[in-house]
C-alpha cells in the first residue's frame, strides 16, 4: 500500500488556479490541511512563487522547512496553543474575544504584533462572529496594541452544504462597506471562502473579496459544489495504491451467486473506505474491514496476487490517508506536464471555467 503523489499534476493545477485568480485580482492561498501539511508538495508549489499557505493544524505548520513560507492558521486555537500560534503563523482566523485578548497578551510578551482575520458566520453555521456583533468586536479588537486586524473571513460549505450565491456576494460587499463606514476602519484582506466560491468568481464580480482559500479543488481537480471534475484541472494527482494479497472464488450468501474476490491491503484504519473509487471501473469494491478491502474482480480474471489496484480518493479519504504516517508516499513527476505548466499563460485560460 502506498500513496502515489504526482507533483507535476499538483503544480499544474496550482498554476491554473494562480493564473485565473490573478486575472480576477484575487489572492490564491493554498490550503494544505487535506495533505497533512506535506512539505514536499509545499516546496513544489513554492517553485511557482507561492509563499503563503493556510492550514488548520499547528502540527502541520511546524513541518515547514523553508524560512520564507508563511501561514494563516484556519482553526481557532486552544488556550494551550496561543504561544505557538503567535510564533509560527503570520495570520490566524479568530472568533472569540477572550482568545483574541489572550493572543494579545502572548504577542506582547513576545514583543511582536499578531495579525488576525475575524471570521464572520454568514450561513455556514460552523464558527464565526454573528453579524450583529461584528462592530462591537472590532471596536474591542482595535483597543489591543499587539493585535492587528487585517480583515474579515467568510466560510461556505464547511458544515452546511449551501453554496455561495450571487446574492451572498452582493450582501457580503454591502456588509463590508457598512462595517468599514461604521468603524472607520479599512480592511486589507477579505477572505471570501474556499473552493466553493470559485464559481462565483468566474461569473460575477467579487467586489471587495480579494482572497480565496483553495484546497480541495487544487488537490482533487473538482468543482466542490457539484463534485464534478474540472476540464482544465488534473484529477487523481494523489491516488492510493493497494496490493492484492489474495484471490479466491467466493459465494454471495444473499444472492447465491459466485464471484472472484480479491483482498487488498487497505482497511478502515488507513482511509475512509466510502471515499474510495477503483480507477479500473471494471472492478467493484464490495466491503472492508479494519485491514482488508474486498474487491469483486467481475470479469477481470487477469489480476494476480502481488498486483496493485489504484483508487481515487474523495476529500475525506485523501485527508485520512495523508495523515496516516504508516502509509508510504511515492512522489513522481511527469516531464510532459511540467512543460505544460511552464508554458501556461492567462490568454490560454480566458475561455475556460472550472
Amino acid at each position: 500500500m502506498q500513496l502515489t503523489i504526482n507533483l507535476s499534476k499538483i503544480q499544474y493545477n496550482a498554476k491554473v488556479l494562480l493564473t485565473l485568480l490573478n486575472e480576477h485580482h484575487v489572492h490564491f492561498t493554498p490550503v494544505t490541511k487535506c495533505i497533512a501539511g506535506d512539505q514536499v508538495i509545499v516546496n513544489e508549489l513554492k517553485k511557482l512563487g507561492i509563499t503563503h499557505f493556510a492550514d488548520a493544524r499547528i502540527d502541520n505548520i511546524k513541518k515547514a522547512t523553508a524560512k520564507d513560507i508563511t501561514y494563516t492558521m484556519l482553526r481557532s486555537p486552544g488556550q494551550n496553543e496561543l504561544q505557538e500560534i503567535v510564533k509560527l503563523s503570520k495570520i490566524s482566523i479568530q472568533t472569540e474575544l477572550k482568545t483574541i485578548k489572550a493572543l494579545n497578551a502572548v504577542a506582547k510578551s513576545e514583543g511582536t504584533k499578531h495579525e488576525i482575520l475575524l471570521m464572520i458566520d454568514w450561513k455556514d453555521a460552523r464558527e464565526g462572529v454573528l453579524t450583529y456583533d461584528v462592530i462591537s468586536y472590532i471596536n474591542e479588537i482595535l483597543k489591543l496594541h499587539h493585535i492587528c486586524l487585517v480583515g474579515l473571513a467568510f466560510n461556505f460549505m464547511c458544515f452546511n452544504t449551501l453554496p455561495p450565491s450571487e446574492d451572498d456576494v452582493d450582501m457580503i460587499n454591502h456588509f463590508i462597506k457598512t462595517i468599514e463606514t461604521e468603524t472607520q476602519y479599512h480592511f486589507k484582506i477579505i477572505s471570501g471562502g474556499n473552493s466553493s466560491m470559485l464559481t462565483q468568481m468566474f461569473y460575477n464580480d467579487l467586489g471587495k473579496i480579494n482572497e480565496l482559500r483553495i484546497g480541495e479543488t487544487l488537490f482533487r481537480g473538482v468543482d466542490t459544489i457539484t463534485s464534478q471534475p474540472s476540464p482544465i484541472l488534473f484529477q487523481n494527482s494523489i491516488v492510493l495504491e493497494g496490493e492484492i494479497l489474495e484471490i479466491k472464488p467466493r459465494l454471495d450468501m444473499a444472492s447465491g451467486k459466485h464471484y472472484l474476490q480479491a483482498i487488498v491491503d487497505i482497511g478502515y484504519l488507513d482511509t475512509a473506505i466510502n471515499g474510495l473509487t477503483a480507477r479500473n471501473r471494471q472492478v467493484k469494491i464490495i466491503g472492508a474491514t479494519s485491514d482488508h478491502l474486498m474487491i469483486d474482480l467481475m470479469n477481470c480474471d487477469y489480476y494476480q496476487v502481488g498486483d496493485n489496484l489504484e483508487f481515487e480518493l474523495n476529500y475525506h479519504a485523501l485527508a485520512q490517508s495523508m495523515y496516516m504516517e504508516n502509509i508510504p508516499k511515492n512522489y513522481i513527476t511527469d516531464n510532459g506536464i511540467t512543460i505544460m505548466t511552464q508554458s501556461l499563460n492567462a490568454k490560454q485560460l480566458n475561455s475556460f471555467k472550472l
